[in-house]
């Protein structure tokens, strides 16, 4: 099985470091929970260059961002037993450097690191299981009989499962789930 795990928020809980430097510019203070839309920047009325001009400063400073989960290295290590684990990505690409320095501190083992230009580049990727916090993933993956474990934040919660889209509040239940798909497959 061949499974593509997200950083920012599946992993990663970059946004929590994000509203921390929009606090630090702006004096602004947004609770996490507060961010319900994919594009809850556009409420802050700035474009998505100013998003992410933040959130690559967010990632230079990438010793602040905290897991989505504890122990987030051994749930993935876990995951790996079920099959190829890759993290696939639409970050900016000039925060790699960053990202695989917070994936090797947190111990997170994977297969391989991928960048994609976004959601509809990663649903052409081929994998059998996509682990994302995106909405937008819904769709693309829509028809593709690929499964979506869609990782639960606050952003997507207005996302409804279907024959491929199985809502996940942590790495423990997507394990669980894969470990009955493939139990299913074999």
């Amino acid at each position: 099985m061949r499974i593509a795990v997200d950083l920012d928020g599946v992993l990663a809980n970059s946004m929590k470091a994000w509203l921390k430097i929009w606090y630090e510019e702006k004096g602004q203070l947004i609770k996490f929970e507060e961010l319900d839309d994919w594009f809850f920047w556009k409420k802050l009325n700035i474009n998505e260059e100013d998003f992410a001009r933040i959130l690559n400063k967010a990632w230079k400073r990438w010793i602040e961002i905290p897991p989505t989960e504890d122990r987030i290295g051994e749930k993935v290590c876990r995951l790996k037993t079920l099959g190829e684990v890759d993290i696939l990505t639409a970050r900016p690409k000039n925060t790699e450097k960053y990202a695989l320095k917070w994936l090797n501190y947190y111990g997170v083992r994977f297969n391989r690191y991928v960048w994609a230009r976004n959601s509809e580049a990663k649903a052409k990727l081929g994998y059998d299981v996509y682990i994302d916090d995106s909405p937008y993933m819904v769709e693309v993956l829509k028809d593709t009989g690929k499964i979506l474990l869609l990782y639960s934040q606050p952003w997507n919660r207005s996302v409804q499962e279907n024959v491929n889209v199985i809502i996940v509040k942590n790495l423990d239940e997507a394990y669980f789930h894969l470990r009955r798909i493939k139990n299913i497959l074999e």
